[in-house]
């Protein structure tokens, strides 16, 4: 297995973004900052005390909606929407990618890599910006450690685009790209990887997750899925 270790300060660029998407994903903490704000709001535009107690009130609430199974519903399907056509198949196996997302996504998409790899359906598989362990489970699974590699450098899922495309025009040139990650991010990184000049067949690994994960990363890749029209990378 060929692996590629980072720095650890180049490991930490993202730190403050992480931080901020912790805020925003978990009520508990996005919840109170709302109703403070609110407050602080009040205080400036001197509202009466009966309209300020509204609004401190009323804003966590609205926000709350957020994080209900039907928000996680509604922004799924807006998700899966955003999916690009895949391109015809293949005359030859693609190189199966699998991009990093925890260890319950990665038990997922190991999974199914592993199985078509043993299929013939993929020539080799590359693990992008994920611990090691995902690509020793592969080996695990029966891929030959020869035909697994794979960084811990990426830490954005454009960096997963452009590390592996990079990795791609060196040991496999021209080689299609079968891109297994779970739902709600495939779509986006199937888009960042076609804009790498790669030929992309998307596939959804499903994790086995509680509706609070689901719910998160819905959030998650609805707002990365915006940033990236917004930056002109999709």
């Amino acid at each position: 297995m060929h692996w590629h270790a980072c720095p650890p300060d180049l490991l930490q660029r993202f730190a403050w973004r992480d931080a901020l998407l912790s805020v925003v994903l978990t009520p508990a903490l996005l919840l109170p900052l709302a109703a403070a704000v609110a407050l602080l709001l009040a205080c400036w535009l001197q509202l009466s005390r009966p309209a300020g107690l509204a609004l401190m009130v009323l804003s966590p609430l609205a926000l709350s909606a957020l994080y209900s199974s039907a928000t996680t519903a509604w922004l799924s399907g807006w998700l899966v929407a955003q999916l690009p056509p895949a391109p015809p198949a293949p005359s030859a196996p693609p190189v199966a990618v699998l991009v990093g997302r925890g260890p319950i996504v990665a038990a997922a998409t190991t999974d199914l890599a592993a199985q078509r790899f043993r299929r013939g359906l993929a020539r080799a598989v590359y693990v992008s910006g994920d611990e090691r362990a995902t690509a020793e489970r592969l080996e695990r699974l029966g891929v030959p450690p020869a035909l697994v590699a794979g960084d811990s450098c990426a830490r954005t899922t454009w960096e997963n685009a452009t590390l592996t495309a990079a990795w791609l025009r060196q040991h496999h040139p021209g080689a299609p790209v079968l891109l297994i990650t779970d739902p709600w991010q495939l779509p986006r990184a199937a888009r960042a990887f076609a804009r790498q000049g790669l030929a992309v067949q998307p596939l959804a690994a499903e994790p086995s997750l509680d509706p609070s994960a689901r719910n998160r990363l819905a959030l998650r890749e609805s707002a990365g899925t915006a940033l990236y029209w917004l930056q002109g990378r999709l």
